[in-house]
């Protein structure tokens, strides 16, 4: 290899070391979810694999709840969550498939306690989301396109030394 390509790579080499890599939790940023609470109960939801996964903790104590009865009201149309095992709640999230913000009002019932929670859950464009996610910003395309374009520079200069020096 002639020190133009040596020149070359190093440069290839050294912007690729500026280029941000994902977060570890890159994909579950991607993944469309809310939180929502009230002095009595927090609720987190997430879609995963075509599923609405809730979670729901006492808000005081943070202590999961099971057992109680979740209800998700979003355009007129009334879901009733199934608890699972593990002590999470799902259903069906085929009618959030869309790119929208929809706007859900949550009826929890625990024992003797009930509350109403409202919350929006905006499912962006998945392509978008996980730019976002990755952290690929303005900033990081100039630091890359900068250390480019810098090393064409040191591979000119090289390339004239070697003419002048023959």
């Amino acid at each position: 290899m002639n020190p133009l390509r040596h020149a070359i790579a190093a440069s290839v080499c050294a912007a690729a070391l500026f280029l941000p890599s994902p977060p570890a939790s890159a994909t579950e940023a991607a993944r469309p979810s809310f939180e929502a609470h009230s002095e009595l109960f927090e609720l987190v939801g997430r879609i995963d694999g075509g599923r609405l996964t809730l979670t729901l903790d006492d808000w005081a104590s943070n202590e999961p709840i099971t057992g109680a009865r979740i209800e998700i009201d979003f355009a007129g149309h009334i879901r009733i969550a199934e608890a699972q095992a593990d002590g999470t709640y799902t259903l069906d999230a085929t009618p959030f498939a869309a790119a929208a913000t929809y706007p859900l009002t949550i009826t929890v019932t625990a024992g003797e306690q009930s509350d109403l929670l409202a919350t929006d859950l905006v499912v962006g464009d998945s392509a978008a989301t996980g730019a976002i996610a990755a952290g690929i910003g303005i900033k990081e395309i100039g630091i890359a396109a900068t250390l480019t374009l810098l090393g064409a520079v040191v591979a000119v200069r090289l390339r004239r030394r070697k003419g002048e020096a023959a």
